[in-house]
């Protein structure tokens, strides 16, 4: 009775551990093949949202009616409003303002201007343009950005390394779970499955000399005659 009771438990345990194994197993390869079929949503949701602000580009236009130099700004903001301009006239004059309005050279000669804007978030970019200065003519022109700004660019890793991160841990938990899955599903079955019976016979000495001699003489008896 109690073998009985033993094995109905054994069965009873084995089909809640098979059902927890194929349980993983299913919740596993659905995610990961719905993963699979539209990575791209997974990638969009993982990805960082404080992405580092974009910052203004500097510009701007002038025109020169001999020593007469007139300067626009047509700088484009970032992702916030510019609130400073700095020009330098290259003569030693510096002014504020977006359009600060005419500015006299007092001799000939080709000046570096340049222009320097902020946003509200502090980001700034430069801007330079060689202005000529000719008695009686009229030149325009329009300015090239900094070369050395290049150079101070920073590129946020953690926006690259972040998402790529969570994808290979991702699928590092989706084969850890099949590994799981697949050990539960086979403890389960192992549990619930027949298993074989052992029966064992205890003989005595005497009794296997007497059955070895009973087999021996039946052995040597001769068959019935026809």
């Amino acid at each position: 009775m109690a073998l009985l009771k033993r094995d109905h438990m054994d069965l009873l345990l084995g089909i809640g551990v098979l059902a927890l194994g194929l349980g993983l197993l299913v919740f596993t390869f659905s995610h990961a093949l719905a993963l699979a079929g539209s990575p791209g949503d997974f990638l969009r949701t993982q990805m960082p949202q404080n992405q580092t602000p974009k910052g203004p580009a500097a510009s701007f236009r002038w025109d020169s009616n001999g020593f007469n130099v007139t300067v626009a700004d047509t700088s484009q903001q970032g992702d916030a409003a510019i609130t400073s301009w700095q020009w330098d006239f290259g003569d030693g004059a510096r002014q504020s303002g977006q359009n600060p309005g005419m500015h006299t050279y007092t001799s000939p000669g080709a000046y570096q201007t340049s222009l320097i804007v902020r946003d509200g978030n502090g980001k700034e970019s430069r801007a330079f343009a060689q202005v000529d200065a000719v008695p009686m003519q009229t030149r325009s022109g329009e300015s090239a950005l900094d070369p050395a700004a290049g150079l101070s660019l920073n590129f946020d890793l953690t926006g690259i390394l972040q998402p790529l991160a969570i994808v290979l841990l991702t699928g590092a938990m989706y084969l850890v779970l099949a590994i799981v899955g697949g050990t539960v599903t086979k403890a389960g079955w192992n549990l619930i499955k027949p298993k074989p019976e052992t029966v064992r016979v205890r003989m005595k000495p005497r009794q296997l000399t007497q059955a070895f001699e009973e087999d021996t003489a039946r052995a040597a008896m001769p068959p019935p005659s026809g």
